[in-house]
């Protein structure tokens, strides 16, 4: 099963298909280390490239969409949220997020992206495992993970943007997903 829809809603946010009037934005907060933070190395975008690949639909396919996490209160981006098929393995799917706007983390907000992403991804399309990699030293982040039921599945060495980093390997897979409260009350 595929389903195609281009906005997610939450609660408070938005996740929309990156639009052409964002290119500028993903540069920017693709070159910034702050945007970045601690735990992910920065992607230093091309603009022209990234534009390119955003025309040829790289980030928006059968097998891989880039959000734009939007607040719905102000219509302002704050991050991204990202999934990929890796190669190989049409059951699985490797989400990535950046909450980019400093002022806008601990808050909350990954936690409700990820959530509903993860509804998207097992009810709409059919997905039946997901995987998310988090440096060894992003503990808001496993905290997170744990709260939306995946579990650890080991602790590697990982490439980052050319970056060899030390992190986990955490995994939520359809019959997990299935029990996990959390999914059940979407509006709490």
């Amino acid at each position: 099963m595929t389903l195609s829809i281009e906005k997610l809603f939450t609660r408070r946010l938005l996740l929309r298909r990156v639009e052409v009037d964002d290119v500028d934005l993903l540069v920017a907060w693709s070159n910034s280390t702050e945007s970045c933070g601690d735990y992910l190395t920065p992607e230093e975008y091309d603009r022209d490239q990234l534009q390119q690949q955003l025309d040829a639909g790289v980030f928006w396919n059968d097998k891989e969409k880039l959000f734009i996490i939007e607040k719905k209160d102000d219509n302002r981006p704050i991050g991204t949220i990202h999934f990929w098929q890796p190669t190989g393995k049409p059951e699985i799917r490797v989400v990535a997020l950046k909450v980019a706007d400093v002022s806008e983390r601990n808050k909350g907000y990954g936690t409700e992206a990820q959530k509903f992403l993860m509804i998207y991804l097992f009810d709409r399309i059919g997905i039946r495992k997901v995987e998310m990699y988090t440096d060894i030293n992003n503990l808001p982040q496993q905290r997170c993970l744990k709260k939306l039921g995946f579990e650890l599945v080991e602790s590697l060495h990982y490439d980052d943007q050319k970056k060899q980093r030390t992190g986990n390997l955490y995994r939520l897979g359809f019959e997990k997903y299935n029990i996990e409260p959390i999914y059940r009350y979407h509006y709490e």
